[in-house]
């Protein structure tokens, strides 16, 4: 795939919609692009790179770790997001876009069917998932439970802890490791309880052994 440089970028100009038309490539050269920008299918892009918002994205470009997006971009079926991504507020992504793990998404994104999220991405309030979306042991602090489908453990964050010390009436751990043994032997008893929520209880469910 052609290779775009920044020289090449700057040429891009401006149509009656106010955004930039970037034809489909490789851009791994260029750190930075502005607000709505329009890329074609099958784009390329390094780390650490930084997208203004409303950027548009059509199906199967391709993101190295750390990238950052503004608000209100969208995103085509197929996208791949590297590790520790972080979104905006509002973005849209179309099915079967995949995330490595620690991904974190603003509030009221949109996620079509069958998205796959790595270990410990975080949401914001209000996102939006379709039939199929799945993630890896999510960060979750909410107390509706997760509308997708998890393997591994739930993780509540430093946010939820004196909710959970005092659900559990108990001093939690200061790491996952150390809450997890502490609360491992309990478990049984505590899930005898006829008080938790769906919430707690899937996410009590998802620290047992298996």
């Amino acid at each position: 795939m052609r290779k775009i440089t920044r020289e090449e970028f700057n040429e891009f100009v401006r149509n009656a919609k106010d955004r930039i038309e970037c034809p489909s490539g490789d851009y791994s050269k260029i750190k930075r692009f502005p607000a709505k920008c329009s890329f074609d299918k099958e784009c390329s892009f390094d780390e650490w790179s930084f997208f203004g918002e409303e950027c548009h994205f059509k199906e199967k470009c391709s993101f190295k770790r750390r990238c950052f997006f503004g608000i209100w971009c969208s995103f085509g079926k197929g996208c791949i997001f590297g590790v520790g991504c972080i979104f905006g507020g509002g973005c849209h992504f179309n099915e079967r876009c995949s995330f490595f793990e620690r991904c974190h998404f603003g509030g009221g994104c949109h996620f079509d069917e069958e998205c796959f999220f790595g270990k410990g991405c975080s949401f914001g309030v209000w996102c939006r998932f379709s039939i199929g979306c799945k993630a890896e042991s999510p960060f979750w602090d909410y107390i509706y439970e997760p509308p997708f489908e998890t393997e591994g453990k739930i993780l509540p964050t430093q946010d939820a802890r004196q909710y959970w010390e005092e659900r559990l009436n108990m001093g939690l751990g200061n790491c996952y490791e150390e809450i997890e043994e502490q609360i491992q032997p309990l478990l049984p008893k505590i899930l005898e309880r006829t008080d938790l929520t769906r919430c707690e209880r899937r996410i009590l469910e998802s620290w047992r052994k298996r």
